[in-house]
């Protein structure tokens, strides 16, 4: 966190800007309500991307538990993420049923208490990616179009295979061009920001960026990982049928892997770096968005030449990429911000429990808890 004002002027104009992470999202949620409850709103413009959009969205109205709600009771259901449609490489996610409930739900989203909270001087945007350019749009959140921007926003590309189509392009999870859209509001001129991330607070010092090979290296590790982890979890809860299928795709999946990795690691990489210039030794860094059980999807999809994902001339390989490079320039905004700048930001202490899908109800509720307590830490501190 790098200190600015001690309180916070009104005087001043403020951004509120929220990561998503699926799950995870639970510590933003925690966060807000927190604010919620202290009548903390000093903000002009709100920009969410993902989950961070869904947040961002029950902040500006006031309802507080509705960001709680929608991962606790609908992200938790198969309906939203199947993994048996997964393996047989069917759809697995269904936004629109989940989003479906943001409008008609028990706890719906107040859309037109949202505009009215907004009012003529207040912006709140989602993040979201056009696939054929793979840049981020700020599109906003309590407009007709409401339902479709929230969709893109959250539609990973290897989970959701549905196009979403509108003002002439394809759009896809904003999370793969701009994790934390920090630079957005330094573009709209806000240079006050508060940051909610799910990135927790580093234990040491942090060391120089490791080289693109060795992050690649870890990159194919952290991967290897998530699918033995995610077979340990089909031997506990799990049919012996699915492990036996999971399995047979595992045995499939590593040959193509490694012949890919050194694909990735040879040639092609220089073809990267000149494509993404912001691939450079000192920049590139792949600790975020790829998580545990969404290492799985990601890393079988993208080995799967027969996927169903209708994306014309961009590939599952060209979004993690962008994705990398988009995140590794987002933490070196984080951690050394332009000398006009006051950013404050707010991460966990720790690790999350939760993961991006498939988390436990009580993981999701943890992390909530988490949210609220550092939230109430950065409040003793900065706001009377």
């Amino acid at each position: 966190m790098v200190e600015g004002l001690s309180v916070f002027n009104q005087k001043d104009k403020y951004s509120l800007i929220v990561q998503g992470g699926g799950q995870k999202g639970a510590f933003a949620s925690g966060v807000l309500d927190k604010f919620i409850d202290a009548g903390f709103d000093p903000f002009s413009l709100y920009i969410g991307t993902s989950a961070g959009a869904l947040n961002v969205s029950s902040f500006v109205t006031k309802q507080r538990g509705i960001g709680l709600d929608f991962i606790l009771n609908y992200t938790t259901r198969e309906r939203f993420f199947d993994m048996n449609k997964f393996l047989q490489k069917q759809q697995p996610m269904d936004l629109d049923w989940a989003f479906d409930f943001v409008n008609s739900g028990e706890f719906p989203l107040d859309l037109s208490l949202g505009k009215q909270n907004l009012g003529d001087d207040k912006v709140a945007l989602a993040c979201i990616t056009d696939v054929e350019e793979l840049k981020d749009y700020y599109y906003p959140i309590f407009a007709d179009n409401w339902f479709d921007v929230l969709r893109a926003t959250c539609a990973i590309p290897m989970l959701y295979y549905h196009d979403i189509e509108f003002d002439g392009k394809k759009w896809v999870d904003g999370g793969v061009s701009a994790t934390i859209p920090v630079e957005e509001s330094y573009r709209r001129g806000i240079n006050n920001m508060v940051v909610i991330s799910t990135i927790p607070k580093p234990k040491e010092s942090l060391t120089l960026p490791t080289p693109v090979r060795e992050s690649l290296d870890k990159w194919k590790k952290e991967l290897e990982e998530g699918l033995e982890t995610h077979i340990r979890h089909l031997k506990v809860s799990g049919t012996k049928e699915k492990l036996t299928e999971f399995q047979k795709q595992f045995s499939e999946k590593v040959a193509d892997m490694k012949a890919d990795y050194q694909r990735l690691t040879g040639p092609r990489l220089e073809s990267y770096r000149d494509q993404y210039k912001l691939m450079t030794a000192d920049k590139l860094n792949l600790k975020q968005w790829i998580q545990d059980k969404e290492k799985l999807a990601r890393l079988i999809d993208i080995q799967n030449k027969r996927t169903p994902f209708s994306r014309s001339s961009t590939s599952h390989l060209d979004m993690l990429v962008s994705h990398y490079a988009n995140h590794a320039e987002v933490e070196q905004f984080l951690l050394s911000p332009p000398d006009d700048v006051n950013l404050w930001h707010i991460q966990p202490e720790r690790e999350l429990s939760s993961k991006g899908l498939l988390s436990q109800k009580d993981q999701i509720l943890e992390d909530y808890e988490h949210g609220i307590a550092i939230a109430a830490e950065f409040l003793a501190k900065h706001h009377r």
